[in-house]
């Protein structure tokens, strides 16, 4: 079976490599190779140098030979408009490669609208993948006005109708996607982030007492609230990701004179080595999807510590696996890294057993090829027995 999947809206491979993501976004696609549950993979990107990067991550055996990467032509090129032009006019662009596929998959709402046409062009089955539900997240962020909100949710609306199967990272995703578009519960599955277990754990070592981020820096990630919250605790903080607030933070650290460390990016291949050496991991953020660097976090034995917000919540069971805040206040994180600080060695390896356990029985990659496989199934594409190259 042949699948291809549509990239986010503006999203390249180039950019997944930047940011340090390529080496887990790729490996859900290089295991389905593997166990044969694919035979290739088309990923349409808007990098216009994606197919070149390609070749390279190949020729360094960083990427699986038959995934074959399809670049925005270099006419879309075009600050912030060419990606919405190609979004468009993707599906007939590429007609020659999106005829070969059995089944479409997005990677998030935004750009979903191409896959949902190349859908209707060519007649193949589609899952509606999404990590977060966009309009979950922009109605409580309220960064938009009323009009990009309803055409954020006529998009998702559109996705839904027209999808075969739908997928979902969260449990609170699932109960807001089912009531607000009345979706068959037949048609919508839960299935949560993954992570390399292989790569993911406790090393074992010791630790420094410091605090780690991870993610991007924006708004609503909570990040001067948590600077403040540790400076009062007198722990040290480390800031992994990049974002529209770099600049602010810097200046917000140097005039203030906070310890914390502003790392940039880095890949994640490297990120279980750096959370082995530090004790505590930290997401405070004001709203969640399903975040995977916190599970990465947990996985690898940080006494992790968030906010009790949808998506962190989900992941964070308080008290047992980890410590939520009350609130997104800079008050009520500093309480709860008293609390992390305090805590006994029995209570720390008592957390440390729910940790593992929590992580083997939802965020496993082998449990998410498992689900998938059945999607597939699910949605009307036999993967055994149809037809290939």
């Amino acid at each position: 079976m042949i699948l291809g999947l549509f990239f986010s809206r503006g999203v390249s491979l180039q950019l997944w490599e930047d940011k340090g993501l390529f080496d887990r976004e790729k490996l859900l696609y290089e295991e389905h190779l593997k166990e044969n549950s694919l035979t290739k993979v088309y990923w349409f990107t808007y990098g216009v140098k994606d197919k070149e990067l390609s070749i390279k991550l190949k020729n360094e055996n960083r990427l699986h030979s038959h995934i074959e990467v399809i670049s925005m032509p270099k006419v879309f090129d075009i600050p912030k408009l060419g990606s919405y032009f190609y979004s468009f006019l993707l599906p007939l662009f590429h007609k020659k490669y999106l005829k070969e596929c059995s089944l479409y998959k997005t990677n998030q709402t935004d750009g979903s609208w191409s896959a949902v046409i190349a859908k209707k062009l060519y007649n193949k089955k589609l899952i509606y993948r999404t990590g977060f539900t966009m309009s979950q997240l922009e109605n409580k962020l309220k960064r938009f006005n009323i009009v990009i909100l309803k055409t954020i949710e006529f998009v998702e609306w559109w996705a839904y109708k027209n999808c075969d199967k739908a997928v979902v990272a969260s449990k609170h995703n699932l109960e807001y996607v089912s009531y607000k578009y009345n979706i068959d519960k037949e048609i919508v599955e839960l299935v949560y982030n993954f992570i390399d277990r292989e790569k993911f754990f406790d090393f074992h070592q010791e630790r420094d007492e410091k605090v780690i981020f991870v993610g991007r820096l924006s708004e609503e990630k909570n990040i001067f609230n948590l600077i403040t919250a540790l400076n009062k605790v007198g722990l040290p903080l480390e800031i992994y990701g990049s974002g529209k607030l770099g600049d602010e933070l810097q200046y917000f650290i140097q005039e203030n004179n906070y310890d914390v460390k502003l790392k940039g990016n880095i890949s994640n291949s490297e990120l279980p080595k750096i959370l082995n050496q530090n004790k505590y991991y930290a997401l405070v953020s004001k709203h969640e999807g399903m975040p995977k660097a916190l599970i990465e976090a947990m996985a690898c034995g940080c006494i992790c510590i968030g906010t009790d917000v949808t998506g962190i919540n989900e992941v964070i069971i308080n008290n047992k696996n980890g410590i939520l805040a009350t609130d997104i206040s800079s008050n009520a994180i500093r309480v709860a890294f008293e609390k992390a600080i305090d805590l006994s060695s029995h209570e720390k390896s008592h957390f440390s057993i729910n940790m593992k356990n929590h992580i083997d029985k939802f965020f496993t990659l082998k449990m998410v090829l498992k689900k998938e496989k059945e999607i597939f199934t699910k949605s009307g594409v036999n993967i055994r027995n149809e037809k290939e190259l």
